[in-house]
Order: C-alpha cells, then sequence, then structure tokens
C-alpha cells in the first residue's frame, strides 16, 4: 500500500519565526551605566555588562584581576597607579542579613569585618583575605553598639538592648554583666583600659576591663546623654546630650575639661567625633547641621547643612590617597562627604532605604 503524499504547505500560512536578537556585550562606564558595545577600548571599572532580550546581567565576579600572596610589598605598591587594578570589583560572600545590618567595623589589622543584624539578632565576621564569612552567632538582644578590643575579632563586646554587655573571644561567649540604664553609645579608651557607656541619664558608666568592675562613673552637667566619642591621640572622652552642649573628660582625672553650646535643636547632640589630630572635633544635632570646633575655641570653625531636617546619625574622618582630611556626615538619607577646612561643595550618596552608620575601609593591596 502506497503512503499518502500531503500537498506542499502553503506559504501564506506557514508561520515565521521571529529572528533571535544577538547578544552584545556593554562595559560599564563612570556613572554605572552602559557603556560603548563589545569590543570597546575604554573599560573604566571592570564589570562587564551582557544584555540579552532588553535584561542587562551584571558580571561582578571573575572578571578582575587577583594578586598572588607571594607577591612583594614594592610590586603592589605599584599597582596602586594602574587605572583597572584600582576599579576592581570584589565580592565579600554571605554579606547579608535577613532584615538589616546595624553596625559594621573593621579590626584594626584591617583583615576582619565585623557586622551586626537582624532578625534574630545575630553578629557576622568576616575574613577579607577570603573574601567569605568566617563565622555568626546568635545573640540574645539587639546590638545597640558594640566594640572590638584587640587587634583581630579574638576580643569583642556588645552593647545589647537589654541593658547588658555581653563580651566575646574566639570560642564564643566569654561573660556578661549589666548596667544601671539603657545604654544608647559606648566608646573604648585604650589609654585607660575602660568601656564608656552613655544612656537616659547624665552618668556616664566606666566598666574598667583590667579590674573587671565597674569605677565611679563621671558625671555630665547636661541631661540625658545621646553619644560618646573617643580621641585616638589624646584619650579626650565628649559627649553630647540632648540639651544641645558637647562636654570633654578627662577620663585620667574624671573631670569635664570644657563644655560647648552646640544646638538648640529638638533632640539635642545626635552625633561626635574627634579628629585623629586631636585639635578638633565635629558635632552634629536633630536638625541635619554639623558644626566643626577647635577645641581652643567656643565658636564652630565650620557650620554644614544637609538642607532635609534629618537628624545626623554618623560622622567619620577620613584621610584620602591625596593625603587630604575629609568629613564624612550620614543622615537617614543621604551620605555627604566634604572638607572640613573649606566651606565648599559636598559629595552626596543617596538611596532609599534608612542609613543607620557609615563605615570607612581603607582598600590595602
Amino acid at each position: 500500500m502506497n503512503a499518502a503524499r500531503l500537498p506542499p504547505p502553503d506559504p501564506r500560512f506557514t508561520p515565521r519565526r521571529a529572528a533571535r536578537r544577538p547578544r552584545t556585550s556593554r562595559t560599564m562606564g563612570r556613572d554605572g551605566g552602559g557603556g560603548g558595545d563589545a569590543g570597546a577600548n575604554v573599560d573604566f571599572s571592570g564589570i562587564k555588562v551582557v544584555e540579552s532580550n532588553g535584561v542587562k546581567v551584571y558580571q561582578v565576579t571573575g572578571g578582575g584581576r587577583e594578586v598572588p600572596r607571594w607577591m612583594t610589598e614594592s610590586n603592589k605598591r605599584k599597582l596602586r597607579k594602574d587605572e583597572a587594578y584600582r576599579r576592581r570589583v570584589e565580592l565579600v560572600q554571605d554579606l547579608e542579613f535577613s532584615v538589616a545590618s546595624s553596625r559594621c567595623k573593621m579590626s584594626a589589622d584591617g583583615q576582619f569585618l565585623v557586622v551586626t543584624g537582624l532578625h534574630p539578632p545575630q553578629v557576622k565576621v568576616y575574613d577579607l583575605s577570603q573574601l567569605s564569612m568566617k563565622f555568626e552567632r546568635h545573640l540574645d538582644a539587639e546590638v545597640v553598639d558594640f566594640a572590638i578590643l584587640g587587634e583581630d575579632y579574638s576580643k569583642l563586646a556588645f552593647l545589647c538592648a537589654d541593658r547588658s554587655i555581653n563580651f566575646h573571644a574566639k570560642f564564643g561567649k566569654y561573660y556578661s554583666t549589666r548596667t544601671p540604664r539603657q545604654g544608647r553609645d559606648m566608646a573604648y579608651v585604650r589609654h585607660t583600659g575602660d568601656l564608656v557607656v552613655v544612656g537616659g541619664a547624665h552618668e556616664m558608666y566606666r566598666l574598667n576591663l583590667e579590674r573587671g568592675r565597674f569605677l565611679t562613673p563621671m558625671e555630665a552637667r547636661g541631661g540625658s546623654l545621646n553619644v560618646i566619642g573617643s580621641c585616638p591621640t589624646t584619650g579626650l572622652l565628649a559627649v553630647g546630650s540632648e540639651d544641645g552642649t558637647v562636654e570633654c573628660f578627662d577620663p585620667r582625672t574624671r573631670a569635664a575639661i570644657g563644655e560647648l553650646n552646640v544646638t538648640r535643636a529638638n533632640g539635642g547632640v545626635t552625633a561626635v567625633r574627634f579628629d585623629p589630630n586631636g585639635m578638633s572635633v565635629a558635632a552634629g544635632d536633630g536638625e541635619g547641621l554639623i558644626r566643626v570646633y577647635d577645641l581652643r575655641s567656643s565658636r564652630p570653625v565650620l557650620t554644614k547643612d544637609h538642607y532635609n531636617g534629618f537628624p545626623i546619625k554618623d560622622l567619620k574622618y577620613h584621610t584620602g590617597v591625596d593625603e587630604k582630611r575629609r568629613v564624612i556626615s550620614a543622615d537617614t538619607r543621604v551620605v555627604k562627604i566634604w572638607d572640613p577646612s573649606a566651606d565648599g561643595k559636598a559629595r552626596s550618596v543617596s538611596r532609599r532605604s534608612p542609613y543607620d552608620r557609615v563605615r570607612v575601609v581603607n582598600a590595602v593591596p
């Protein structure tokens, strides 16, 4: 039996296959957007972008150059002039929390990054040489602030929301104690070995780590204390109160050595930071103003405004590769970088989610 032959298909009713769009490769420019087409000679950031059907895929790993561990320090310093090496991108794996991260600090040796967040309350330590998480630990309460007591992650102190101070070692939790009142901020004075906590009162609670007990608290003239800052050069302490004053203390004499009437804004002083040279201090208030003072004068040298009315959350001094010192100020909406020696324009960075703290990390080849 012969098989029936089908008539040829009518070309008018034959569906045409959609032409496949060619895949193009782009390179990010300075503004983070797409640069030129594939084969572009200009490569500013080293991040390649592959676009397919209107979807951009950014290649953030595997494209940068890695530095061999056996490379000498002199050769590493030569790479600082290499534009492609300076703009490389390296990601730390598992650097995230399910809800939010509250505090972030780097160890003195620059090898470990300690981050606290929630939920649940926990702390994560990252080894930057391996770009991965070393360990994580869960805590009983949310972390208000913490301090790195040693050169690495082996000695940590956590100020928690349940009025407790928890000390951790390499193996885990070591000791726990409680403060008379809930703490809002904490500072570690390396010159005397004191861990100083301020909170909803005018007392400054001092826990001496050498003796292992609380010492007589220092008392400020203002009301409830919001923040505290320690000068790494002179060892002086500066506390900001809800009354809008900043008082400086010498931990050796336990006496106030000066007072500044900073602001009358609601919330008082919300951030305070010493210049590393020990000669000036910056204070932010609840209305978005930052005032820089010379410790030898009661008048501000410079006043900077964020122009949004939000309280200043954090202040940092940073010295760039050009040897110029700048101030990094942050509120809940924007982070600004400006020169404290001149009233010039400030560079700003903003995002939708609110800021809480700023941490400056110096990149070392």
